[in-house]
């Protein structure tokens, strides 16, 4: 388990967690009910993100066009991506931004 000190040490997962993750559980749980009307949507997103979007990350590290430093990571990459980039903006950017749609359509029907 790690300590409240060390968790400073990874700036990268700080961030992630504060500006993608608390949001995205506020909202989920605001709109749990119109989550499971729209679970295919999310799924396809999902495969969406993790295919094109990892390959294109994965295409522009290789080629050099952009790097991830290494300092502010955890140090685990999987498929030669750092786990934050997987979980943080993958994962949790993908559902926040699904999140928003749902919660401007739920309005639209409100009003």
């Amino acid at each position: 388990m790690l300590k409240a000190a060390e968790i400073f040490m990874y700036p990268y997962l700080v961030f992630l967690s504060i500006f993608f993750g608390a949001p995205t559980l506020l909202l989920a749980w605001r709109l749990r009910r119109e989550i499971v009307q729209y679970r295919r949507t999310a799924r396809w997103l999902l495969v969406f993100v993790f295919t094109v979007g990892w390959f294109w990350d994965w295409l522009s590290c290789r080629t050099g066009v952009w790097r991830y430093d290494t300092a502010p990571t955890l140090g685990l990459w999987v498929a030669g991506l750092p786990v934050e980039e997987l979980v943080g903006f993958y994962l949790l950017g993908t559902a926040f931004m699904f999140l928003v749609v749902l919660a401007v359509l739920r309005r639209r029907r409100d009003v």
